[in-house]
């Protein structure tokens, strides 16, 4: 069933992880699910540690560069600035001097690895940034 709709997406140009993307909505909506995630089926995570117990952990340089390299900055790159008035993705807006978000964003991930340690950065971005 998903054969037509994949070659009218083929058609139009769009990527393969956009295709399987959809797919996988497609396929959960066929068989009745609504996407939602139940209240009571979800349980805060207990056992995180406090900002002020990582501080005093004194870890070793080893174990600190462990942690981080398990680390991953998440930010979410969605939206396009159509209700500002562009025709882009706000994360491609210039906001200082001729950098824009993103290249804030990159600067912060690149300054932090530089001085702190390796970490692994992903944007979560929509179809419409995606091509931005």
């Amino acid at each position: 069933a998903f054969g037509e709709i994949r070659k009218l997406m083929e058609s139009e140009g769009l990527s393969e992880s956009a295709i399987r993307a959809f797919q996988q909505a497609y396929e959960s909506l066929v068989r009745g699910d609504d996407g939602m995630i139940s209240e009571i089926s979800i349980n805060p995570a207990s056992d995180l540690p406090t900002l002020a117990s990582i501080k005093k952990a004194d870890l070793s340089a080893e174990a600190t560069k462990e942690l981080l390299e398990k680390t991953v900055v998440l930010k979410l790159n969605g939206g396009l600035g159509t209700g500002m008035g562009l025709e882009q993705a706000k994360s491609l807006l210039k906001v200082k001097g001729e950098d824009t978000f993103l290249e804030i964003i990159a600067k912060q991930v690149k300054h932090f690895r530089e001085t702190k340690g390796t970490v692994k950065s992903m944007f979560m971005n929509s179809f419409s940034t995606s091509k931005d």
